[in-house]
C-alpha cells in the first residue's frame, strides 16, 4: 500500500471574521469549484436564453402568434373536414330531403308540441304561419333544432340526429309546413318573416 493518503482532508482558512453571532464565529471558506462552475453556466445559459427568446429579431414566438398559427391549422383542418363530410353526403333532391324530414319530424315526436300538421299547440309554436319566434333564415331554424330551447321546453336534438337530417327537418317544416292551412292552427307568435 501506498503511503500517500488520497483522502486529505479539505483544508480551511483559518481566517475568521471580525462578527460573532451568538458565539458562532463565521470561518471566511471559499465554494466548493463545481457550485461555482454551476452557478457560471446557469448564467451564460440564462444570458444565451434571454438574448434568443426575447431579443433574436426575427424570432416571432409570442403568445398571439402562436395563437393566430394554431388557430389558422385548426380552421384549415375543419374545413377539410367539411369538404370532405359534403363530398360524402349523398345528393338529395328536395322531393327526397323533404320526405326524409317528414319521416324524421314523425320518429321524433315533433307533433307532440307543434301538432300532426304543424299547427302548434298549447306547448309548441304554429310552424305554419309566416310569423317566427327565433329567426326566419334556415340556419336559424337548423340552430333551433339543433340546441334547442330548454327555456321553452324545446329538446335539443343534436345529440339525436345528424347534421344532415337536422337539415332535412328543417327543409320539411319550410317546404312543407310553411304556408300551409292546417284546421286548427294556433295563433301567431314572434315576428313575421318574409
Amino acid at each position: 500500500m501506498s503511503q500517500d493518503n488520497n483522502n486529505k482532508p479539505q483544508e480551511f482558512h483559518d481566517d475568521i471574521e471580525s462578527h460573532d453571532y451568538d458565539g458562532i464565529k463565521e470561518q471566511n471558506n471559499p465554494a466548493p469549484f463545481w457550485i461555482t462552475l454551476l452557478f457560471l453556466v446557469t448564467v451564460g445559459f440564462s444570458l444565451f436564453y434571454f438574448v434568443h427568446y426575447f431579443g433574436y429579431p426575427g424570432n416571432k414566438r409570442d403568445q398571439a402568434s402562436e395563437y393566430e398559427k394554431s388557430l389558422a391549422a385548426f380552421e384549415e383542418k375543419q374545413a377539410a373536414i367539411q369538404a370532405a363530410n359534403k363530398e360524402s353526403m349523398p345528393q338529395l333532391s328536395k322531393a327526397e330531403m323533404v320526405e326524409k324530414g317528414k319521416a324524421l319530424f314523425v320518429k321524433n315526436a315533433c307533433m307532440a308540441c307543434h301538432g300532426a300538421n304543424g299547427e302548434g299547440n298549447n306547448i309548441g309554436p304554429n310552424l305554419t304561419d309566416e310569423f317566427w319566434l327565433n329567426g326566419c333564415s334556415e340556419e336559424d331554424l337548423m340552430h333551433i333544432i339543433a340546441n334547442g330551447k330548454p327555456t321553452k321546453g324545446m329538446t335539443p336534438y343534436k345529440s339525436m340526429m345528424q347534421e344532415e337530417e337536422i337539415k332535412y327537418v328543417a327543409n320539411y317544416i319550410l317546404n312543407e309546413l310553411v304556408g300551409s292551412s292546417p284546421a286548427n292552427p294556433k295563433d301567431p307568435q314572434g315576428v313575421k318573416c318574409n
